[in-house]
Order: C-alpha cells, then sequence, then structure tokens
C-alpha cells in the first residue's frame, strides 16, 4: 500500500469528518472552528460538509462547555475546542466537577460522552502565558480520561476511540507536533486510550516520553553511543497511565529515564518514577533519572528559552551520564531549538 503522508492537523481533521459521517450525535463547538482554517486547520472545510453541526462560538469558555456537557448527557456527542490550555481553565468546574463525576454521583448508567480536544500551547514567543502545558493538572483528575497523541498516526486514532467512547475525555494537543508529518491510513481506525506504546525495544535503560517530548526522546536515540540500547515507550495516556507496560520494561532494563516538558515539580514523570519503586517486582541497576523543564515560567527571549525545554542532545548527555559515557559535543541550531519541526515520521 503506498504511503499517505499527512499533517498532525490533517489527521485529527479527518478523524472528526470520518466520525461525523458515520455519527450524526458528533458535532464540533469552539471559537473559529468555522474558520477557513479553523482550529489551526484541524477543523478546516468541516463547516461546508456539516452547517448545523460545526458551530463557532463567542469567548466564553466555561458557557461553552457547559452547554455541551449538558449536550452529552442528553445523548448527544460533542467535540469541544480550546485553543489554549491556560483559557480551558475556565471552563474547569464543567470538565473537572460535572463532565468528570456525572456518571459516579448517579451510580453508572448516565454516561457524559464529551470529548474536550485542548491544545497545549509551546511555541516561540508565547512567553510565560500561553506555553504552560498543565499536563498533571488533568491527570489528577477522577473520572476524566486523558491522552496525548504524540504522532499523527495516534491523533487520528486516539480522536476516534474518544468519539466512540461514552465517558469524558481530554485530548491535549501540543502545538509544538502540529506541523510534523507521517503516514496515516485514510481508512477508519481506532487507537486504545489506557495503554502506553513500545516505540523501540532496547534492554539497557527505559525511556519514558509523551507529547512533544517523544518526538526529542525519539531522535536523542540517534546521537546515543552504538553500544547502549535503549527501550523507547509512548506513554499515550496519562489518565490512567499504563503503569504495566512501563514496569514490565524496567523490569527488563534496570534503568528509568522519564522525559516531560512541563515544570518538574508533580509532573507525570514524578509519578512514573514512584509507581515503580514502589513495586516490589522490579529491581534497579541505577536510581531513577528524569528531564523536564526548570520550575519557572517560559521565558519568551530566545537566549534563554533554547535550554529551558529537554532536547535530544540533553536527552542522549542524560543517558550517557547514566552510562558514564563522555557527552556528546553537538550544536543545536536556532530552527531546532525554537521553531516547531516540520519533520516526517515513521
Amino acid at each position: 500500500m503506498p504511503e499517505r503522508i499527512i499533517k498532525y492537523t490533517e489527521a485529527l481533521k479527518e478523524a472528526a469528518d470520518q466520525m461525523m459521517e458515520i455519527d450524526p450525535k458528533v458535532f464540533i463547538i469552539g471559537l473559529g472552528v468555522s474558520y477557513k482554517n479553523g482550529a489551526d486547520g484541524t477543523t478546516a472545510g468541516l463547516k461546508a460538509k456539516y452547517p448545523t453541526r460545526v458551530l463557532d462560538v463567542p469567548v466564553s469558555e466555561a458557557g461553552v462547555t457547559g452547554m455541551a456537557v449538558g449536550a452529552a448527557i442528553t445523548g448527544l456527542h460533542p467535540i469541544v475546542h480550546h485553543g489554549r490550555v491556560e483559557f480551558s481553565l475556565l471552563a474547569s468546574d464543567s470538565i473537572f466537577t460535572q463532565a468528570a463525576k456525572w456518571n459516579y454521583m448517579f451510580g453508572g448508567g448516565n454516561p457524559v460522552p464529551i470529548v474536550i480536544r485542548i491544545n497545549v500551547g509551546r511555541q516561540w514567543g508565547n512567553g510565560p502565558q500561553h506555553t504552560q502545558a498543565l499536563y498533571s493538572l488533568f491527570g489528577n483528575v477522577p473520572g476524566l480520561k486523558v491522552v496525548i497523541p504524540a504522532t499523527p498516526y495516534m491523533a487520528k486514532g486516539l480522536l476516534v476511540s474518544a468519539l466512540k467512547d461514552k465517558n469524558p475525555v481530554v485530548i491535549l494537543e501540543p502545538r509544538w507536533l502540529f506541523g510534523i508529518k507521517q503516514h496515516v491510513p485514510v481508512e477508519l481506525y481506532a487507537e486504545p486510550l489506557d495503554r502506553a506504546r513500545v516505540v523501540k525495544k532496547g534492554r539497557d535503560i527505559t525511556i519514558v516520553a509523551y507529547g512533544d517530548g517523544l518526538i526529542a526522546a525519539q531522535e536523542a536515540l540517534e546521537l546515543m553511543n552504538d553500544d547502549i540500547d535503549a527501550e523507547l515507550i509512548d506513554l499515550v495516556s496519562i489518565n490512567p497511565i499504563d503503569i504495566d507496560t512501563v514496569i514490565s520494561s524496567v523490569k527488563k532494563t534496570g534503568r528509568l529515564l522519564s522525559i516531560d516538558t512541563t515544570n518538574e515539580a508533580f509532573n507525570v514523570g514524578s509519578e512514573i518514577t514512584a509507581k515503580v519503586v514502589q513495586n516490589a517486582s522490579v529491581t534497579l541497576k541505577e536510581r531513577p533519572h528524569a528531564l523536564s523543564t526548570p520550575n519557572v515560567p517560559c521565558p519568551t527571549s530566545t537566549n534563554l528559552t533554547e535550554s529551558y525545554y529537554p532536547t535530544k542532545v540533553s536527552i542522549a548527555n542524560a543517558v550517557n551520564t547514566i552510562f558514564k559515557k563522555p557527552a556528546i559535543d553537538h550544536k543545536l541550531g536556532f530552527e531546532e531549538l525554537h521553531l516547531a519541526p516540520g519533520i516526517t515520521i515513521k
């Protein structure tokens, strides 16, 4: 079968389009979703194809999300789009307290099949107010399923699964990945919402990453010493976390490195480390290691941001440190440090 290379944003649009074709209960609501390049292209053209089911709205995150939760309770299947994770917090009562808890408060049998797509804004010049990831905030909420697609293939498959699920699903979409490309089948397919995937098998160290951190980790594999055989895991879901896949890998390698592209405090890597250390069946050869961003807001200046996020070089050198290998001397260019990647991945 010939490859069909499309972008992350195109994969999201295709998933919504194909599900809207077969399920008349699916509709999209959000600021700018009806625009020509709506929601960064993830809803482009859908207003013309489904004029009554793609609903543009004023700036009112709380009101829009509350209406969508009500629609889901009455049997519809809304996709709510929030272009900034920071602004989605204005709808936190509807997401955290209503959608996530409704089915539990009434003893089951009262599902809230809502999909909430939220953009995470790592991007050159977005500064401290539009680059927060807040992954652990969403991962901490009982009653939500929370996934972070790291590739176009996973973006389509996870959105399809979310639209087939009866529970509220939050999809955190790193804007940093919107331009990456990959072969994505045109056929409808689904990926599990609760399962990590082993991207590369290895025997010496387990590297756990997700979202934009996974791309940097994949690139880091090419910089590592040939005699270090790393196993790379894409966590995919942070609520729930598929800890069994991580434990199974660390039992084999005896070493753990977690990658977060958010602040160190209370992050996903901390949760992974805790679960591994608490598991009596794991024997570690080294203490767990972690890479993340500093516990300060992301600066705007490029001189400061170039050392803010984990990169393929810092990840490779973290592994070299664990194995007492010399650090590699590899200088990244301006585009690699500050511009979103447009690479094609396998």
